[in-house]
Formats: structure tokens, sequence, C-alpha cells
């Protein structure tokens, strides 16, 4: 009898699991380091850019992709596409340059078009203590 307690319970822990899963809910933070090479790891305050711009404004393979929809797709990460990109043209994330980083071009181009944001490498690349 008890281990069919148990048994429940795990089973009602996993549903629960799966609907907060299947929920979608948009992180309130990410880490970007899919690309780290020289800089440290990204902070990306997430929650702050839902309001801000269009979800489809970064993940533009995600047609249709909004706050509301993101519980019932499977909304990769940049570097998915970036970090060793099938076609010619799409932006390499181990590139340095303001110009060939996709969050470079992205990130950086949205804060100096809306002048607000960082838009200097430490800002978003904090320097390791030490």
């Amino acid at each position: 009898m008890r281990k069919s307690f148990l048994t429940l319970g795990l089973g009602i822990v996993a549903m629960l699991f799966a609907v907060v899963v299947m929920a979608g809910e948009v992180p309130d933070a990410a880490t970007i380091d899919d690309c780290v090479a020289k800089k440290s790891a990204v902070e990306f305050p997430h929650a702050a850019h839902v309001e801000a711009a269009e979800c489809t404004a970064c993940h533009h393979t995600d047609e249709g992709l909004t706050a509301d929809s993101a519980g019932g797709m499977e909304v990769q990460a940049c570097g998915a596409c970036h970090t060793t990109p099938e076609e010619a043209t799409t932006p390499e994330c181990s590139q340095m340059s303001m110009k060939k980083n996709p969050f470079h071009i992205n990130c950086v181009g949205c804060h100096k078009e809306s002048s607000s944001g960082p838009t200097k490498c430490d800002d978003c690349h904090p320097k390791a203590d030490g």
C-alpha cells in the first residue's frame, strides 16, 4: 500500500513538472554562453526584453512566437543555428566582430537604435574577478 502511494505521489509530481514545462513560462533571465571564446558569458535579462521587443526580433526562426504562445512551441537557443551555421550567410556567434557576430548585430544594433541598453563590450561581458 505504501509503495502505491509513493508511486502515485511521484506520478503527480511528474505530471505537475510536465505541465509547468508545457506552459512554456518565459524565463526571467538567460545565460548566453553558446559561443564563449575570449569574453565571459552574458547574463541576459530576458524579462526586460519581453516588454521592449517582439519575440521574433531575436527568435526569428520561430514564426508566431509570443510570450503567450511560447508554451506550445519549442524555442531553440540562438547557438543552435549560430554556433555552426549551415548557410554561409548566417552570422556565426564565434566571430568577435560587431558586424559578424549575431548578438552584436542584433543586440548592440537595437540598443544603439533605441538609445538604451549596453553597447560596450564590458557592459555585457563583465571581466572575470581575480
